[in-house]
């Protein structure tokens, strides 16, 4: 859904918010989730708090999904709508679930995923090391940068992926669902 100048959503009035980091040389950021016997891939993202805005949502959950990696300067650009690609935000879940790609460009998170640590990372969740899912902890393994290219292919989003992290790819990306 294409719309203009990106307004962040009234907090509250959303339930989760993600982010799809993508770097200038065609590669995205995403974390390893492990649920059950599976590990895949994710986005980073997860759950609203009752008082924060869709963008700072992401923000927050960027941080806590990286282990606190990620720079401040691109956690501010993400709290604050900023970076946003193609000026576009789409939806899952009847609109109370959004999700936008944003332009990774700072040179120190290039690195991010080499950095990644499991165990600062869960503690970053505060108090979510692992979330209840269908009966399944989730629990974080690690981040990957992965080649657009992978993502672009509906296959391996389905193989590879969990199911509302390969959907919002798919509609950020705008391929076959």
């Amino acid at each position: 859904m294409k719309i203009g100048k990106l307004e962040p959503e009234r907090p509250g009035g959303f339930s989760a918010a993600f982010v799809l980091p993508i770097t200038r040389d065609g590669r995205v950021l995403l974390t390893k989730e492990k649920r059950g016997q599976k590990t895949r891939y994710g986005m980073l993202g997860g759950t609203a708090r009752p008082e924060e805005t869709d963008f700072e949502c992401m923000s927050r959950e960027a941080k806590e999904e990286t282990g606190g990696e990620l720079s401040l300067i691109t956690l501010a650009r993400v709290a604050e709508g900023r970076g946003i690609l193609d000026g576009s935000k789409v939806f899952y879940q009847n609109s109370k679930c959004f999700a936008v790609k944003h332009d990774l460009v700072v040179a120190s998170d290039l690195d991010v995923d080499s950095r990644f640590e499991p165990a600062k990372a869960a503690s970053m969740r505060t108090s979510r090391a692992t979330i209840k899912k269908k009966g399944k902890a989730t629990i974080q393994t690690g981040i990957e940068f992965v080649p657009i290219e992978k993502v672009y292919d509906w296959q391996w989003r389905g193989e590879n992926m969990h199911h509302t992290a390969s959907v919002l790819c798919a509609r950020l990306l705008r391929t076959g669902e």
